[in-house]
């Protein structure tokens, strides 16, 4: 059984996972300034821009797997 993915879905997915998480942090950053902003960041609390931080992550990862998925299947570009 072979896997019909359309041409590099996961890194389409990253891109949109990093464009979003993006945009929590600079709103922020906008609305309060970078000092409030920055408690968020070290505080011991679970928030918003430390979830922006891992969905970064996820899609960097997303990209790579992406590239080395479509890769192992021998689809060429």
């Amino acid at each position: 059984m072979r896997l019909n993915f359309p041409k590099n879905v996961f890194t389409a997915f990253g891109v949109l996972f990093i464009i979003s998480a993006v945009i929590i942090p600079i709103q922020n950053l906008i609305v309060w300034g970078p000092d409030w902003v920055a408690g968020f960041y070290i505080g011991p609390e679970f928030t918003a821009e430390k979830f922006s931080i891992a969905v970064i992550g996820l899609g960097i990862f997303m990209i790579f797997y992406g590239y080395r998925k479509r890769n192992y299947f021998g689809i060429k570009s």
